[in-house]
């Protein structure tokens, strides 16, 4: 597909920024004796998609199908490296030419050192979540109050840099660290409230009046990273770039309610793993179709079918592509498919891709 693409938006996805996003969704399932199912942390019976993707393009490039209960992070090293191969050659070729390393982003639910070495051995970049364990706060406790910058877009927030590396994670990882100061306002009393886990552990026990009573309140997040975080703008770069990993979030929501991802219909998980990648494989063609018939000036996808940087969901893309209200005329021994009145964009899709170039 990549060799279809016009010469700007090729040149500038093999020469700009290449991130791969990993993440996991549960889908609910009903039924006993439904195999390849279990019961997630909110006790709901569920498969778990798990999906590597592109970020810069929306695109998914490798699944597993997990049970609710299994732990990601025992499968990402392999997914990792599926998704490394399903890159366009062209895209880690200009990369490479660029001096550019492929980087990899996740959430906390990845933190683990064999996953950060595995990038590593494959010379990329790597941007994971740390979970908030007893290291983390001595690491915050180290740093000074003059260490801490303004976080970009994100108002009361702050980064730092901590030279904590965890055990047996690469030599050249740092701890990368925001706070986000808080009103006690926006803070729950309820001890399992998702906010008031991001506190520091000696202000979360505090019952909730004392807890009102302290001079500040900071909600905290850590980042274990290879990135160059040696300067201040850097680091509030890097923590920018981590906190934006939304594109695999709109992967699950577009294969959901587009493409039957809320079901695992059988009882047998080959079948199920079957319908998640048909699911995954229609999110893939919707984001191709935007990539191959864009509006493209200066290598930027300016507009696609839809506002989402130019993207549509793919209910939209059915709506307006397939689901179109028209009539067949014959004239001239032609057949004519003529459109209701006004704009639709039906007609220039088939031109811009009968305009391609031949598949090499």
């Amino acid at each position: 597909m990549a060799g279809l693409l016009p010469a700007e938006r090729a040149a500038e996805l093999a020469e700009g920024p290449v991130t791969i996003d990993v993440d996991a969704t549960d889908v609910g399932v009903y039924g006993s004796r439904k195999r390849g199912a279990a019961y997630n942390y909110q006790g709901q019976r569920a498969g778990r998609p798990h999906v590597a993707s592109w970020a810069e393009t929306e695109i998914p490039l490798a699944a597993d199908l997990l049970s609710g209960g299994q732990d990601p992070r025992s499968h990402v090293v392999s997914l990792l490296g599926r998704a490394l191969a399903a890159l366009p050659q062209a895209v880690r070729d200009g990369a490479a030419a660029a001096g550019r390393k492929i980087a990899l982003r996740a959430d906390a639910g990845y933190f683990a050192g064999e996953l950060a070495r595995a990038a590593a051995k494959e010379d990329m970049a790597f941007a994971i979540g740390a979970k908030r364990i007893p290291g983390m706060w001595k690491a915050l406790a180290g740093i000074g109050g003059d260490a801490w910058r303004d976080a970009i877009g994100m108002d009361g927030a702050q980064v730092a840099v901590s030279p904590y590396r965890p055990a047996d994670w690469p030599q050249d990882t740092v701890l990368l660290i925001r706070r986000v100061k808080l009103d006690p306002d926006q803070v729950s009393a309820g001890p399992r409230s998702r906010r008031r886990r991001t506190l520091h552990p000696g202000q979360r026990a505090l019952p909730f009046p004392e807890l009102e009573q302290e001079p500040v309140i900071y909600a905290c997040s850590f980042i274990c990273t290879n990135l160059d975080c040696s300067a201040p703008a850097r680091a509030a770069a890097v923590e920018h770039w981590h906190r934006h990993r939304t594109s695999v979030e709109n992967i699950f929501r577009d294969s959901k309610h587009g493409a039957a991802l809320r079901h695992l219909p059988s009882g047998c998980p080959e079948i199920n793993t079957a319908w998640m990648r048909a699911s995954l494989i229609a999110a893939a063609v919707a984001a191709w179709l935007h990539q191959l018939t864009g509006l493209i000036d200066g290598g930027d996808l300016l507009e696609g079918h839809g506002v989402r940087g130019g993207k549509a969901m793919i209910a939209t893309l059915r709506r307006r592509l397939i689901a179109v209200p028209a009539r067949l005329v014959s004239h001239g021994r032609q057949l004519i498919m003529r459109l209701a009145p006004g704009e639709h964009p039906l007609p220039h899709i088939p031109a811009a891709i009968r305009a391609l170039p031949a598949p090499s």
